[in-house]
Order: structure tokens, then C-alpha cells, then sequence
């Protein structure tokens, strides 16, 4: 066992277990009125010498922050991140309750080194309920993608579209009157102009099927 100053313990970002206020109420009590708690699992930062990642007790660790306690008993272990993986996903169950989005991503993380059976073997979810999990990674995604699609569809309906022909220069001349005439009537642009007139044009042809039908 050593005793490790606060300041060199640093929480595993991974970690996917969280207690409510009043569990954690009750650890603080509890640490507060003992001056007690059990040793933390740590292992040496890869990264700064003399520091340490938890393993197993962030929430005794953020309980003995708010208490004020600069170092806390700990037990320190040599391992790989996968390894740390590992006993994040079991250790930690047996305190407080996992965010299923966070246990599921570190599920996810580990099956690289690990197979969906390996991790079945180990953790206390079966293999369906591993599935299960990664499933919400995957419907996250699918929200995300349709999302990104009603987007994209949104803008093609109302961002700006390119529109040109040929003319001849008599033609030419008879749209640009045309357009200006309408600009001049409806204080628009020639976009706007030339909807109005295919606008009209269209009401007229209606208006002249309606009597024919007659």
C-alpha cells in the first residue's frame, strides 16, 4: 500500500460509472466521519512520471477532493490500457450506475484487442447484452446520419439553383424587356422576374383550359 498525494491522481477519462448525489452523500459521510476509505487501484501515468491513472475508486477520489484529504491510501498496479479496460468494465460495476452510451464506446474500444466472445467471457454482460449495447453507438449514429441528410435536403430546397439557355440576339432582346418590365412592376431582381412571368404564364394556360373544358 502507498500514499499518493491527490495532485498526482488523475481519473481514467474512460471510466463509464457515476453515483448519484445521494450515494455520494453517504461515501462522504461516511469518509468524513472515519477519515477512512478503501485503498484506490492506480497504475503509472504512461505519459508523467510520479503520476497516477485510477483504476478502480474515482468516487472515493472525488469524495477525498471535497473533503480537503491531500494524499489517500493506494495500490498501485502495472498494466496495459486494455487491461485497465477490462476492470473499468467490471470493478466499477459494483459501485454506483453505468451511462450506457460511455460503457458502451469503452466496450467498443476493446474489441480490437479483444473478440465480442472474449469480452462475453469477461465482463458481466452476455454476448446479446454486449451486442445490445453497441447497438446504441450504432442508432446514435443513424440519428446522426438521417439528421445530416434532412439537412442536406433542406438546403437543396432552398439554396439557389443555376439557370441558363441560348438565345438568339431578337429573343435576347425580347426576355430583357420582358424582365425588365416585370423587375420595374414587382420591385424584384431577374430571378423573381422571370418566376412571375412562368407564373402567369401558367395561370393564363389554366384559365384557358378551364373555359375549353366548358
Amino acid at each position: 500500500m502507498t500514499r499518493i498525494a491527490l495532485k498526482q491522481l488523475h481519473p481514467d477519462p474512460r471510466n463509464a460509472n457515476v453515483c448519484g448525489p445521494s450515494v455520494l452523500e453517504k461515501l462522504r459521510r461516511h469518509m468524513e466521519r472515519s477519515g477512512f476509505c478503501p485503498s484506490l487501484l492506480v497504475r503509472p501515468h504512461p505519459k508523467r512520471s510520479k503520476h497516477y491513472i485510477v483504476v478502480d475508486g474515482h468516487h472515493r477520489l472525488m469524495v477525498a477532493q471535497l473533503l480537503g484529504w491531500k494524499e489517500i491510501d493506494c495500490q498501485i498496479k502495472e498494466m496495459t490500457d486494455e487491461e485497465a479496460g477490462l476492470l473499468l468494465l467490471t470493478l466499477n460495476r459494483l459501485r454506483g450506475t453505468d451511462m450506457p452510451r460511455k460503457r458502451a464506446e469503452l466496450i467498443e474500444s476493446l474489441l480490437g484487442p479483444f473478440s465480442l466472445n472474449d469480452l462475453s467471457l469477461m465482463l458481466p454482460e452476455s454476448g446479446e447484452e454486449i451486442e445490445g449495447l453497441l447497438a446504441l453507438i450504432k442508432q446514435d449514429e443513424d440519428a446522426l446520419e438521417k439528421a445530416f441528410d434532412a439537412q442536406m435536403e433542406e438546403e437543396r430546397q432552398t439554396l439557389p439553383v443555376p439557370f441558363g439557355f441560348m438565345l438568339s440576339a431578337e429573343d435576347a432582346a425580347l426576355v430583357r424587356e420582358a424582365l425588365a418590365f416585370y423587375q420595374a412592376r414587382r420591385q424584384s431582381d431577374q430571378g423573381d422576374a422571370l418566376v412571375a412571368i412562368c407564373r402567369d404564364a401558367l395561370s393564363c394556360h389554366e384559365v384557358d383550359d378551364g373555359q375549353a373544358q366548358t
